[in-house]
């Protein structure tokens, strides 16, 4: 610590050891055999996804989180902590409780990481902290000051050890080792030497499967059309021009299998039935989530080249073909979706310019329609270029929350949807992914996301599914409505559950 009692850089010794497996793992059975919490970013698409969707869905990491060297940081009732092991403090130190920001504590770990060149060809991931980033986190930026219900605003897990897998190719196992750590390299070097040899085939879904009761609403029905209504006079009054409102529904568990982790199997289902880029499933002390997004919140690669891809303009998909290719056209032309997606783009070319090489930002494709198991999306790419030197952190915290989920103005729409939607978002509306030790980041937006808190005992404490869409002054609050029933049909209906207001 220095005399202001922020953490201070350390001299890194570390390297990555990797393995490339002769088998392609079972991340899901990996994942249930590690008692440990973990960290699953989850790549898959469904057949016939376009190019472009492709890209982003090329790689999927499973983390794991109680290595030798692990290290983790919690924001959490506007109180920030840092705890390591004995292996891992000479780098992050171990920082009780204190008022600090939370990105401004994030800076610091990522500027005591060690740095490492990335171990896989094309895959920015070189171990480093994987997590989420809540919404209410947005208060350090402008938003609201909410924080959680009942979970961290934030936990990041520094993690040691993890396993790769390129979609249609190879898989590989990194882990860290450091020769003045001699215990805890010898340790990492028998994971390694182990992990090839984990059962690739091992059943999780065990029992009678997990299903879950109908999700009830926050609101009723009538009172989200009324917010919309609110909404619209907001922005007739100059207040905002487009207001992401959200809802939340409470999901009940119907029947609950044996298998050692239901909700590892709960997320198994949904991924089987919902395909999507940016999947991700999280076991974090009492949290589990369970997120199937297709949306990309911002891509850092180690040399500076940013992307954020945002989603607006969102249509479920029809059984008959012709009827289906009639929806995708319908959405590519709509005037309304278009408004919407083109307001956030302009919105994330200011986020990004805060910290980007001026003249750098530009944007790449506007409003291409990319089409997925259930829905079509409205996707748009924006790209920028970081000066040396910049913090990733500093960046993400330019453009944070995503602004997809806030609505523009971003600081005038927050404080809108706060007002009318009286509650904190958590998890969702935040942010999913990594910090990479070699300056690389990736994080997905939280949507179509089940959160899960636990008790005390490992019984479900409260379990939410968030869904919303953009407001504009052209939109027509009962078709507003249909689209969060559209988003959540979308991911319930894969556990047996119909969300209802």
């Amino acid at each position: 610590m220095d005399d202001r009692g922020r953490l201070t850089a350390a001299p890194a010794t570390a390297r990555i050891e990797v393995r490339r497996l002769t088998a392609i793992p079972d991340l899901g059975a990996l994942a249930a055999s590690n008692g440990a919490d973990v960290v699953w970013l989850d790549s898959s698409l469904p057949d016939g996804a376009p190019p472009t969707a492709r890209a982003r869905a090329r790689w999927s990491v499973l983390a794991m989180t109680d290595g030798p060297f692990a290290a983790r940081f919690r924001h959490e009732a506007r109180r920030a902590s840092v705890e390591t092991t004995s292996a891992s403090q000479r780098w992050f130190g171990a920082e009780p409780a204190s008022d600090r920001p939370a990105f401004e504590v994030l800076a610091d770990l990522l500027d005591r990481t060690p740095t490492l060149p990335e171990p896989v060809s094309g895959c920015g991931f070189a171990l480093g902290w994987v997590g989420f980033l809540g919404y209410e986190l947005g208060r350090e930026s402008g938003g609201v000051d909410r924080t959680a219900d009942g979970h961290a605003d934030a936990d990041l897990r520094f993690t040691d050890r993890a396993v790769v897998v390129e979609t249609g190719g190879d898989a590989w196992a990194l882990t860290l080792v450091d020769d003045t750590e001699p215990d805890a390299s010898v340790a990492n070097r028998t994971w390694l030497d182990e992990v090839g040899a984990w059962s690739t085939r091992a059943d999780v879904t065990e029992g009678e499967p997990r299903l879950l009761d109908d999700a009830t609403g926050r609101v009723t029905r009538a009172d989200y059309v009324a917010a919309v209504e609110a909404c619209r006079a907001e922005i007739r009054e100059g207040n905002a021009f487009q207001v992401c409102l959200t809802t939340a529904f409470a999901v009940r568990e119907a029947r609950v299998g044996p298998a050692a982790d239901p909700h590892l199997v709960e997320y198994l289902r949904l991924r089987a039935v919902d395909p999507v880029p940016f999947g991700a499933y999280l076991r974090l002390g009492p949290l589990r989530v369970a997120s199937r997004s297709p949306e990309r919140f911002l891509r850092i690669e180690a040399s500076g080249v940013v992307s954020a891809e945002p989603i607006k303009g969102t249509r479920r998909r029809a059984d008959d073909p012709v009827e289906d290719e009639a929806v995708r056209r319908e959405l590519a032309a709509s005037v309304k979706d278009r408004a919407e997606n083109v307001m956030i783009v302009d919105l994330l070319r200011n986020d990004l310019l805060r910290t980007a090489v001026p003249g750098s930002v530009h944007v790449d494709r506007l409003c291409d329609v990319e089409t997925y198991e259930s829905v079509h999306q409205m996707v748009s790419t924006i790209g920028a270029v970081l000066p040396a030197g910049v913090s990733r952190a500093a960046v993400v915290r330019a453009a944070f929350p995503p602004g997809s989920m806030t609505g523009a103005p971003k600081t005038s729409a927050m404080a809108i949807a706060d007002r009318l939607e009286r509650a904190p978002r958590g998890v969702y509306s935040g942010a999913i992914g990594y910090f990479s030790a070699s300056g690389a980041v990736d994080l997905s937006v939280v949507i179509r996301t089940l959160v899960t808190v636990l008790d005390d005992e490992g019984s479900v404490r409260t379990r939410t599914f968030g869904a919303g869409g953009a407001v504009t002054w052209s939109s027509v609050a009962s078709d507003e409505a249909d689209e969060v029933e559209t988003k959540t049909r979308s991911v319930l209906s894969g556990v047996g559950s119909v969300a209802r207001w």
